[in-house]
């Protein structure tokens, strides 16, 4: 028996654990109590890793689809159909005929971030990946406020005032922020000082919450509004806005209809509630908000997201202590480095043009409309599942039977990969090699090795393999050493400009840390030294900005036991899997005649799902949620793919009206 080191890349936090092996068997896997950054802390999900790992739905041999149903294959063979398959359509329809789709567990890893790379060889345009799912207005704004897009705040661990809005860290860990033992920092907040939680819902972080304000949905962006309308008459930080900001003048104009009077209206909230909101802000001088799914997924994500930056402008919280917190990450070592101020916005695909592309990526609500229009004609999946986390599923599911090859490398099979014409098996985590990359959204400055726990078994193989390979045989440069032959030699590049060397950053057994986190080194790197709040295409949504008013909405929600698509199968709790449910309030379900556990049907312009219902009280009246990440009870059914923001490219997941009735026979 061998205890060894690594950390669970279910999410961005990206959780130090210590694997118990036998026999080449993962028989246990906790918290590394001797990590300085996770301080052996880990959730369910962590904690599953080894269940995971020899999931009895595991991929073990390369498959190709024939007559049916797949039949396994070599490798050799796998790869030269690919490749074959890759020259024609490129010979017949163009580079751009070829796209990608990465997916949430993709990210956390780093030798699976070569797949960018190997699509930028080919020529090909056409990439996508969840950043479009879930949350573009972060990217949009950060980009037009700092010239980064990836520049990414976080409430600091030392506020006095923090403010979570439409985010449930106690559940998800975080989000565009990655916290590891939330219940103890939401502790810490309540602490030593006040801790806000706005949501339609009494959610576990709320519980913990010296406040909590149970909001409309999509209303958030009038809450911040007249917050900070109220703080620029009287409360606001005029020095560190007239050294460090420009655009203030246009933000005052924007806000000054959110009269407490029209907050109200739209917010739901009392008049009462609103101005104790306030209050507190002024108390405090200093505060930290974030915004989580809750808002990036609305109706008026972008409008709440800028007003979500100029509050934290008008405290002269940006990039303080007790603020807005940016780490600059240990790897990307920005306030070293710095950044080139950039525009991302390009052109969108042809039968979307509505749509910009933005990070060197089509948004994924137009993934449809390009394969029904012959324009994709293949498509590679790099860790994801599509079928579950993009909108508009039943279009979906027609189109990607239209396509010449969908090619999805994975771990486990999942709903998607049914349609895969190639199916490939990679590594799984503990498999490889991986270093932390993505500290700059957590609360350390710091990053981690691990080594591989066992090695790859039957015939899994890392995606930066089987794209080398491909790479080869298309005679094009994937970006992927010819010599390399283990994980390391792939992302020992990625660390050129870290605060250590990767070899350093490998040789220590536990996460290699900064001393500290840094604070005020954003306005040496941003153009011309000042944040500008001046966005004139949001500051227009901003002005058309109104509440869905329909008598019910559906709002999203995470689960515990599962992250998105993965173990939405209940492996990391087989007692108490999470289900698949209609959340609302009691009162509510008791005027369409509803009780728990009976069944009723959710639907909208879109389409209907049937589920089981469920009571929960800590909903407010009016707001009714399903969790995304199973494919029986799909979500995604209800959403449009054609409704989307025009400068995000974001599909409207949250906030949607629906219709509700008591499903009296079941659907077949």
């Amino acid at each position: 028996m061998e205890k060894r080191r690594s950390f669970c890349r279910f999410c961005g936090t990206n959780c130090a654990v210590i694997a118990t092996v036998e026999d080449g068997e993962i028989t246990a896997v906790c918290g590394d109590p001797d990590d300085p950054v996770t301080q052996g802390y880990i959730c369910t999900k962590g904690a599953s890793l080894g269940h995971f790992h020899h999931h009895p739905a595991r991929l073990n041999h390369p498959t190709m689809l024939r007559g049916g149903g797949q039949v396994r294959v070599e490798w050799t063979e796998a790869l030269d159909d690919i490749s074959a398959r890759m020259r024609t359509i490129v010979e017949r329809y163009g580079p751009s005929a070829i796209g990608a789709y990465g997916g949430t567990p993709a990210v956390p890893c780093a030798s699976i971030n070569v797949w960018r790379g190997f699509m930028a060889a080919l020529g090909s345009p056409s990439v996508y990946s969840t950043v479009s799912v879930d949350v573009p207005c972060i990217p949009l704004l950060s980009e037009r406020i700092t010239g980064n897009p990836m520049i990414a705040s976080q409430p600091d661990p030392d506020a006095c005032m923090t403010i979570l809005i439409g985010i449930n860290p106690v559940v998800s860990h975080g989000h565009v922020y990655f916290l590891p033992a939330p219940k103890a920092q939401l502790r810490r907040w309540a602490e030593q000082g006040e801790l806000w939680v706005v949501d339609p819902r009494r959610s576990e972080s709320a519980e913990a919450a010296t406040r909590h304000l149970a909001i409309w949905p999509g209303s958030e962006y009038a809450l911040l509004g007249h917050a900070v309308r109220a703080l620029l008459r009287e409360g606001a930080d005029w020095d560190f806005l007239e050294r460090y900001v420009s655009g203030v003048d246009a933000i005052r104009a924007a806000v000054e209809r959110f009269t407490l009077e029209d907050a109200a209206a739209a917010t739901r909230l009392s008049p009462e509630e609103i101005t104790d909101f306030v209050s507190a802000i002024r108390k405090a001088g200093r505060i930290a908000v974030h915004c989580g799914t809750g808002v990036s997924m609305g109706r008026n994500a972008n409008a709440a997201t800028l007003l979500h930056w100029a509050l934290h402008a008008v405290t002269g919280s940006l990039d303080r202590k007790g603020g807005a917190y940016f780490n600059p990450g240990f790897a990307r070592n920005l306030s070293e480095h710095g950044w080139t101020a950039v525009n991302t916005s390009g052109p969108g695909p042809a039968s979307r043009p509505d749509l910009p592309s933005r990070l060197g990526e089509y948004p994924c609500a137009a993934l449809v409309d390009e394969i029904e229009a012959g324009n994709l004609r293949g498509l590679f999946v790099f860790a994801g599942n599509p079928l579950i986390a993009l909108p508009d599923t039943q279009r979906l599911v027609r189109a990607l039977g239209k396509l010449d090859f969908l090619v999805m490398m994975d771990v486990v099979e999942t709903a998607s990969t049914l349609f895969a014409t190639h199916l490939l098996p990679t590594s799984g985590q503990l498999e490889m090699a991986d270093v932390v990359l993505w500290d700059f959204m957590n609360p350390a400055e710091y990053s981690r090795y691990a080594p591989r726990v066992v090695e790859p078994a039957f015939e899994r193989r890392p995606i930066w393999w089987i794209l080398r390979e491909l790479s080869r045989r298309l005679g094009i440069d994937g970006g992927i050493d010819d010599a390399a032959s283990h994980d390391d030699d792939v992302m020992r590049p990625m660390l050129n400009s870290a605060r250590a060397s990767f070899d350093v950053i490998k040789a220590n057994p536990v996460a290699q840390m900064s001393e500290g986190r840094t604070y005020g080194w954003m306005h040496r790197h941003l153009p011309s030294g000042r944040w500008n709040l001046e966005v004139p295409e949001v500051l227009d949504q901003l002005a058309k900005a109104c509440v869905e008013t329909a008598d019910f909405l559906l709002i999203p929600h995470r689960q515990k036991n599962k992250l998105n698509g993965q173990m939405s199968d209940g492996i990391a709790n087989p007692r108490r899997p999470d289900k698949a449910s209609i959340s609302m309030h009691p009162a509510d379900a008791l005027l369409f005649g509803l009780h728990e556990g009976g069944r009723a049907r959710v639907s909208t312009t879109k389409g209907m799902l049937e589920a089981p219902v469920r009571f929960d009280s800590r909903y407010r009246r009016g707001v009714v949620s399903v969790p995304h990440g199973f494919g029986h009870i799909n979500v995604n059914v209800l959403t449009d793919a054609r409704s989307t923001d025009p400068l995000s490219g974001m599909v409207q997941l949250g906030g949607i009206p629906i219709q509700i009735e008591k499903a009296e026979h079941a659907v077949v």
